[in-house]
Parts: structure tokens; sequence; C-alpha cells
């Protein structure tokens, strides 16, 4: 169906519908279960990411904060489970008032959409797809694998399919997931503005939509396709490898590019759709006309509307304002997350095909291996929920475990110290013995702290503090750390992954974010700023490379690297650099030496090697395309390893 035989929603005639308000502040979603409200908000200056529980009457009964930036929540039984974007996702039990933290796990990419079916969790990890996760336990979830369908923000399931909203590719991706070991994907439905929200009930697909129409030619209000794709598709999806649409509305122009969610769901017989800064409709699903619509008071901008739910008839409204409820609505309820289903899962054996290479599992245990650092006798693995794990550098036999305060996301070596981020708990830092480890310092930063790189010095840590900002920190004592100076990202965001493992030969440290492009700064030498410098073309998302050789800044670029020097102040496009190609299709996490460069593409689960030995004549050596989302590689001597997450620690042996 094209948007314009689409229907126009005439909100004009809608009934006005009176509110009231919490008084809790900013909420992102929000959930009824057992006859309460669960509501989650974002870390700000008020608190560290909160669930706040409520009765009906909008009382507050019971928190617990801490969580981080905050997305979705989705309950089943009497667990709930929230997706925290960088801050991964969080178990608790809800069968009393206050809930009781189960666990904390680490996602493979930023956490959005959560999707609970029997004994299964469906994690919408953005680029890097749908991580399937057993959660039969749910203090101890269990991977079972990764199904890679797009920009995935949202997902359901119903009778054994999965319905995945993938936004930027404007489309819902149908999966067959009866064995989620294999995931099948069984038909795509393009849609007429971004995915996001999907419902399903009694083989009826319903598709929230959002943003700007599937014709949009540049990003301009004067393209008559910008802010057009705002609304809600229907489509019979009784034979899932056969979609087909039944009906479509889209609602009027608006366009917001922070608060870019929208959602639909069946209350008996209302279609309710939140749709951000346009607010919540009510709709007939067979007709489509407007039967209510809210929207927030413009406390302030935007006032974008985050998630619904109802409770007893009532509607409940997260939103960037407050947590409201619509009374009077007489609402049906939606059916729960069923719990009678459970589907047999196993751990993924690692698999991969390609040529140049081969590939073996080096150290593997019921852990995520995020990153490691190496000095002369020992490596350091960040590994999440299971602390940091020091390996014999000679033998990879594990030969002692850290046990840190939160989650081991990213570790750095300097001498005898070793520095460990840890998320919403900041930064520990430990002196080593050999493999003991002695605590001797830390510090947190109000946000989450999820990569970190040293100074040469081993004086200074540069952080990624949340998804937006960068902090400069004087570890030289380590009980008394101080807070230097930072940068925060006004357009972009830290991924992770976004600083170069290698200082220039000067000192100077390096980063990259595809909104301010090139940072580096060098507090050695008493340099205490951010130099930002802009070149384009660049990826529109920064788990691209960036690595020094010493003198220059190596960066991938259209099947190829280049060199950017910090003193090309003048240069504004990297087309006018000299191109180096590897392959096409080169790109990813950059590691090198001075005969070889290894690149890992975490979103597509690819690693090249490449012949560095001349810089300007790269020779390919190896391709392989793996079940595994690979993280930065390390060279030592011979070997080439490579962190894999839930698959553990890999070796790559070039042929």
């Amino acid at each position: 169906m094209n948007s314009n035989q689409l229907h126009t929603n005439q909100s004009g005639s809608a009934p006005t519908v009176l509110s009231e308000r919490a008084g809790i502040g900013a909420c992102m979603d929000v959930k009824a279960h057992g006859g309460r409200i669960y509501a989650i908000q974002r870390a700000c200056e008020g608190h560290t990411g909160r669930l706040s529980v409520l009765n009906e009457k909008l009382e507050l009964l019971a928190t617990y904060e801490g969580l981080g930036h905050t997305r979705q929540i989705e309950m089943i039984g009497n667990v709930a489970v929230i997706s925290a974007r960088e801050d991964g996702l969080w178990f608790f039990d809800v069968s009393e008032i206050t809930p009781r933290l189960l666990c904390h796990y680490r996602t493979v990419e930023f956490a959005t959409g959560v999707a609970l079916y029997g004994n299964l969790a469906f994690i919408s990890c953005r680029h890097y797809g749908v991580e399937i996760l057993d959660i039969s336990d749910p203090t101890a979830p269990r991977y079972v694998g990764l199904v890679r369908v797009g920009e995935v923000q949202s997902a359901t399931v119903s009778d054994g399919i999965l319905y995945c909203g993938a936004w930027g590719q404007k489309k819902v991706v149908i999966v067959d997931i009866h064995d989620p070991s294999k995931p099948t994907v069984l038909s795509e439905i393009p849609l007429q503005g971004r995915g996001d929200g999907v419902h399903v009930k009694n083989g009826i697909l319903y598709a929230a939509t959002g943003q700007h129409a599937r014709n949009l030619v540049k990003k301009d209000p004067s393209d008559p396709a910008f802010g057009r794709g705002n609304g809600v598709e229907i489509f019979d999806v009784r034979d899932p490898k056969n979609p087909v649409q039944k009906n479509g509305i889209i609602f009027e122009r608006a366009y917001c590019e922070t608060m870019d969610m929208w959602e639909p769901s069946l209350y008996g017989d209302t279609l309710v759709v939140n749709n951000s800064i346009l607010g919540v409709f009510g709709l007939d699903p067979e007709t489509l006309e407007t039967r209510f619509r809210f929207v927030p008071p413009a406390d302030c901008d935007p006032n974008a509307v985050t998630g619904a739910t109802v409770l007893n008839g009532n509607l409940f409204v997260a939103s960037c304002v407050d947590l409201f409820a619509v009374r009077g609505l007489k609402l049906g309820d939606t059916p729960l997350n069923r719990t009678d289903v459970f589907l047999p899962t196993a751990l993924p054996a690692l698999s991969f095909e390609g040529h140049g290479a081969t590939l073996k599992t080096a150290y593997v245990g019921d852990f995520s291996v995020l990153s490691m650092d190496a000095n002369e006798s020992l490596l350091a693995l960040a590994c999440a929920e299971g602390g940091v794990h020091l390996l014999d550098k000679k033998t990879l036999e594990r030969r002692a475990i850290i046990q840190t305060a939160d989650q081991a996301l990213d570790v750095k070596l300097h001498k005898n110290r070793l520095f460990v981020a840890e998320g919403i708990r900041g930064v520990e830092i430990f002196e080593l013995d050999g493999f003991s480890a002695k605590r001797i310092g830390g510090f947190a930063a109000g946000k989450s702290i999820n990569q970190i790189a040293l100074s040469d010095s081993g004086g200074y840590l540069l952080c990624g503090i949340g998804c937006y900002e960068m902090g400069m920190y004087d570890v030289s004592d380590p009980e008394s750390v101080k807070p230097l100076y930072g940068y925060t990202v006004a357009h972009g965001i830290f991924y992770g992954n976004n600083f170069a493992s290698k200082n220039l030969a000067d000192g100077t440290m390096v980063a990259f974010c595809f909104g301010p492009g090139l940072l580096t700064t060098n507090p050695d030498k008493g340099d205490f700023t951010f130099h930002a410098v802009k070149y384009t073309p660049r990826s529109r998302y920064t788990e691209e490379g960036v690595e020094t050789d010493g003198e220059s800044i190596l960066y991938t670029d259209s099947n190829s690297y280049v060199f950017i020097s910090p003193k090309h102040e003048n240069l504004t496009n990297l087309n006018d650099l000299p191109h180096y190609r590897v392959g096409e299709g080169f790109t990813g996490l950059l590691t090198m030496n001075d005969r070889l460069l290894i690149a890992s593409h975490r979103p597509a689960g690819r690693i090249w090697a490449a012949d560095i030995s001349n810089l300007q004549a790269p020779k390919l050596l190896a391709k392989l395309d793996t079940n595994v989302s690979p993280g930065k590689a390390v060279i030592d001597g011979d070997r080439i390893l490579i962190p894999s997450g839930r698959i553990g620690l890999l070796q790559m042996k070039l042929r």
C-alpha cells in the first residue's frame, strides 16, 4: 500500500480526555502488572536510572535506582525485564511491592526492545540484531543466539513467530523461532515509515511507524516525505510467509530526532498507538477512526510519549514530562506474555566460513568476554558479570578471577595497575602482584563508564561516560581520583570501542564519533582539552575503525582505510585523502602492528586480516563471516586473539 492510499488522521473530532500526573518526572516506558504500575526512568540529575512502582491512584509505593539508560520494560509471571541500552538488561522479582534484583545481564549491544515468550527473551540490540536468551532461571539468563535482521528497536512474539520492527530499514522482519538455535527468516514487510513497535493478535499484525516516509530524498523539511512516516499499518499474517496488508493510516506531519519511538497495542476493541511527539491515539482497529487522543502538556521540548499501558480500563502514559493516568476510557485488557511455552535451547557453537584463516575457541565459560588487554606476563579479560579473568599469556590458562563491584566492561593495564570500567559503578583500580590483585582505588561518574583508555604515563584515564560524553580523570593517585575535563557530543553517540588502543608517538590520545568526528587530547603534555576535527563523509555509526601507527590516524572508509593527521584542521572531506583499498565491505574495529591489520565488524560478524607491511599497498589475507560479534583483537606475537562475547575468547590463525 502506497502512502497516498493510507487514511489521513482527522484528530480534530477526537474527544478531549482529562488526565492526572504522578509527579515522578520523565519516564521511558510503563507496564501494568498484578494491579500495580511499573514505570522506568532514565538516569538524570535526580537519580541514576529508576524503576518506580505505583498503585492505580498514582501513589508511589517503591523504587529501585541504578539502572542507567532505561528503555523498555516487559513482564512475565513475577519477573520484570528492563532494557537499558548501554547499561544492558535488568531482571527483577516483582512478586512483592518492593522489586528484588535477580540479575544484571550484558547484551551484545545497546539493549532496546524486550519481547518475552515462555522461557525465552528476545532483546532487540539495534544494528546487531535480536539476542535470544533462555530465562528459565531469571537469575542466570543463558545466551542462545543472535538473529541479524537489521536495525531492530522493538519486537514481539506470537505462536512461535518473532516479528521485528526494523527502524532504519523501514520494515518488519518475520522470523520462525520454533527452534531458537536456528531462527529462520520467513518474510519481510516494507513499511511507509521507520519501524519500531509491533503487536500481533489472532494472526493480525499491527506495525507502528514514525518520522519520514519511505520515499524521502533529502532530510529537509522541503522534502514532501519529511515527517510523513507517522502512522500504523495492519497486516494479515496468518500465513507468515505471505503477509497481506489490510489497512493503514498516516497521522499528521511531525518529526523529532531525539525521541523516536512508537508502539501499537490492542486493549479490548481499541487499538492504542503511542507515537512520540504526536501523543497517544485510540483507534477503531477496523476503520482506524480516532476514538480519543492524548498529548502530554508541553512542560518540556519535546514532550514526547514514550510508552503506554492499561489497568482497570484506565490508560497510563509514560512521557518526557511525567507519568499520566487518563481516566474514564473503559479500555479492555491486553493478553499477558505466555508462560506455558518451553522451547529447548543450547549454547551455540562457534561457526564461520570464508578464506585465509581459521578460528577456534581458546577460552570460554558462563560469561561474556567483552574486551582484553595484555602486559608481559598476563592477559586481562573483561568478562561482564564474570568479573575480570587473568590468564597466563603463554598458555591461556586461567590463573585468577577478580570479582568486581559490577559488570567488567573494559580493562586497561599499565605496568602493575589494572583499570576496570564497570558501568554505573564507575571504575575500579587494582594493583597486581603476579596474578594477585588488590583494590587500591576507584571512582564513579554518575553515569555509566563503558570504555576506557590510558595515557602513555598511566596517570590519566579517558572514559566514555554514558553514550554522549567523554571525561578525562587524573588517576595518578588511585585513592584520590580527580575529574579534569570533559566533552559532550551535541550530535552523535558513543556506541563503544570509540578509542584507539594506541596513542600517537607524542602521546596524543585519539577517539572518533560520527557527530564531532575525530577527537584528540594529550594530558601528558598539559593539553587539557578535547580537539574535534570534523570530516565528511563519515559513517553514521561509530563501531568503525580508528587506530594509530604512531604518526597518523588510521580510519576505515568506503572499503578502504585512510590516514588522517590531526594537523589537517582545514581538511573537510575524507575523499580528498588517498584511500587504500582492502576489500569490498571492509570496515570494523581496528588492531594493527607493523605488518598486520585486523578489523572486527561486530554488526555483521565479519573479521578481516590484511598485510600492511606496505601501508600504501595492503594485501587482503583473510575474510571470515561468523556467528559471533567479534570485538577488538589483540595481536600478541604470532597469535591473534579476539574477544567474542558469549562465545568466548577466539584465536585466529592465518593460513
